[in-house]
């Protein structure tokens, strides 16, 4: 046996990719489980604390925005932090908002506060560095063969995290908690164990191995190569079309259109979140084999423009009930093409530009930011304008999809390529 420190050349057994994979599956679970109960209980608390549709719609805007900022900022390497660094400052950034939105989220200074961070996460899409780092890691983890059903499973958890974090949410929001001599306020529970959620994140990326990680070269900037930089680019493009549809009909806002129309309470609208996302779930198992079959763009616009239709009748539906269960149609067919998506954007780059090239297609996603005060605005105005937002919402997407099919049908994966099709 040779004893510690005599030189032993041998090199340090890697854990098996199932190790890593294991630790993102759970982070992802563990971050929808914080997004799903926020996508209930930030417009409740914001309106409880006397906040207009308006405010509310530009506060969640406010925070997708600070969260794309950061998307860019952090997996990108501009900021001296190691890779290991980068991670346990997106799971401090969201320990930090919901800890003062818990705090006083009536303080429009505090609520801004937490918003700049970039750790609040609300909406249906994972717009934060976090994600865009743990999408790095899995591209790095996963073979190319497995890299669709790898995401598909991912993505799983994260949805029934969302699913689990909606059906807390109604329950959550009646409780109220505060530290003596605390200043007068709503203390919602939820918001607290929030920030525990992201706390308890950190011990989760330290234990990841070098295989998931970039590697540390001293130099923080790592900026796509040329051939890279186009299409990265142009798919940016593309999802910052559909990410401002998104935007004006993430779960916060058909939180707040349920409120509005049908004067839905939390547990109802936890519900419907909850179901929904569960289908979102399940749709991404289908979405590996149909993206065998048929290539990922194909997937990707094939499922997503029939949801794009369900999105615009959803705003007409009459009752609570045909609105529950044309969103939970919906979000059948809507969310296969995040697996794939995500496989794609990992799948035309070389690996190590797998964190930049997630960092700017996620802060693309921050066009939702401009979605979220647009809808609260059409929403101040009442009347037939409810329904404004949704059919906006499914026209845009349906135009963003009809683009990218266009612009990228001839650009195949490594995997849709045969035996030739290697990544670097």
């Amino acid at each position: 046996m040779t004893p510690p420190g005599s030189g032993d050349p041998r090199p340090i057994q890697e854990p098996p990719r199932t190790h890593d994979l294991a630790l993102l599956t759970s982070a992802r679970t563990l971050r929808g489980l914080g997004a799903g109960m926020l996508s209930v209980v930030l417009v409740l608390e914001l309106a409880r604390a006397g906040y207009s549709p308006l405010a509310i719609g530009i506060a969640l805007g406010g925070a997708m925005a600070a969260s794309a900022a950061w998307s860019i900022l952090v997996p990108g390497g501009y900021l001296p932090f190691s890779p290991r660094g980068r991670f346990a400052v997106g799971a401090l950034a969201v320990a930090a908002g919901g800890l003062l939105l818990w705090f006083q989220i009536a303080n429009p200074w505090i609520l801004l506060l937490a918003l700049v961070l970039g750790g609040i996460v609300a909406g249906g899409a994972d717009i934060s560095p976090l994600g865009a780092l743990e999408q790095g890691a899995v591209s790095r983890a996963a073979e190319d063969r497995e890299r669709t059903r790898t995401f598909a499973v991912y993505n799983l958890a994260g949805y029934l995290g969302t699913a689990a974090g909606a059906l807390l949410a109604g329950p959550l929001s009646d409780i109220a908690w505060a530290p003596a001599g605390a200043p007068a306020g709503p203390r919602d529970i939820a918001l607290l164990l929030y920030a525990l959620l992201g706390l308890a994140l950190i011990p989760t990326y330290f234990v990841l191995s070098t295989r998931a990680l970039p590697a540390d070269t001293g130099r923080s900037y790592r900026p796509l190569s040329p051939a890279s930089r186009g299409p990265v680019l142009r798919l940016s493009g593309l999802f910052t079309v559909d990410a401002f549809g998104g935007g004006m009909a993430s779960n916060a806002i058909v939180t707040l259109f349920l409120l509005l129309r049908f004067q839905a309470s939390a547990g109802t609208i936890g519900a419907i979140l909850a179901i929904a996302n569960v289908a979102a779930a399940a749709s991404l198992l289908l979405a590996v084999p149909l993206a065998k079959r048929f290539g990922l763009v194909n997937t990707m616009v094939f499922t997503h423009i029939p949801s794009s239709v369900l999105l615009i009748l959803f705003a007409f539906a009459p009752t609570v009930a045909i609105a529950a269960v044309l969103w939970v149609a919906r979000a059948t067919l809507s969310q296969m093409d995040v697996p794939t998506r995500q496989s794609y954007t990992q799948a035309i780059v070389p690996r190590e530009e797998g964190p930049a090239a997630a960092g700017y297609t996620t802060a693309a996603r921050s066009a939702q930011a401009l979605g979220s005060p647009v809808s609260g605005a059409l929403f101040a105005a009442g009347g037939p304008w409810l329904e404004g937002p949704f059919a906006i919402a499914g026209s845009v997407k349906i135009a963003y999809d009809l683009a990218l099919y266009r612009g990228f049908r001839h650009r195949r994966p490594p995997e849709e390529q045969g035996p030739a099709g290697n990544r670097a």
